[in-house]
């Protein structure tokens, strides 16, 4: 083998490291499993008239991404048909989740994506941000989703009060995908089954 050569089987231009996160495409429509920061969720309490606002430090959003191009393209003068809302879940900086999720047993499971409520992403790095800075490990809790209409989102986004971060890279965006759509779609049993076996 002659130097600068790739070993028999490896690919050359393969990144040493997996590429978890891209801050490209992040100018044009919503994107399937974009990290948004600061993002106001609006509480209206129709007996008492009053407006809350919740303030997600992270949200990632998981409508499609077809979905939310056909809005984009809607609301740019395209034929496309717009969402009356965008499905986004909560995220938490693993930190102040893991008191809350029991002993460290479950925690261990949390952390390898194991636990079918939860899911680790793990840090952004900096150049991987729009802000620049980074971001730490997040936690999604899969009972913690919310919607916002799409001018919400892209509003708070112009006026700079939330910003658009980054975005997963395939598999990683379907990984999420999967797990959240599992998470939605369990079932109770009143019994489990038994085995009788010898």
């Amino acid at each position: 083998m002659q130097d600068g050569e790739p070993e028999q089987g490896v690919v050359a231009d393969e990144p040493a490291n997996p590429v978890f996160y891209t801050r490209q495409g992040l100018a044009r429509e919503l994107r399937q499993s974009e990290i948004i920061s600061n993002l106001a969720q609006f509480l209206y309490d129709p007996v008492t008239l009053d407006v809350e606002s919740v303030i997600h430090p992270f949200a990632i959003v998981v409508t499609q991404d077809c979905d939310l191009l056909w809005d984009y393209e809607s609301r740019t003068g395209g034929s496309g048909k717009a969402l009356p809302s965008v499905l986004l879940y909560a995220a938490e900086s693993a930190a102040s989740v893991r008191p809350t999720v029991g002993g460290s047993d479950i925690w261990r499971r949390v952390i390898a994506n194991n636990n079918e409520r939860y899911h680790l992403l793990q840090r952004v790095p900096v150049e991987c941000d729009t802000a620049g800075l980074g971001v730490d490990n997040l936690v999604l809790d899969f009972k913690s989703f919310f919607t916002l209409t799409p001018q919400d989102i892209y509003g708070q986004c112009k006026s700079g009060t939330a910003v658009r971060r980054c975005r997963l890279e395939m598999p990683y965006r379907e990984h999420l995908q999967t797990r959240a759509a599992f998470y939605l779609q369990r079932v109770t049993l009143p019994a489990p089954h038994e085995y009788a076996g010898p």
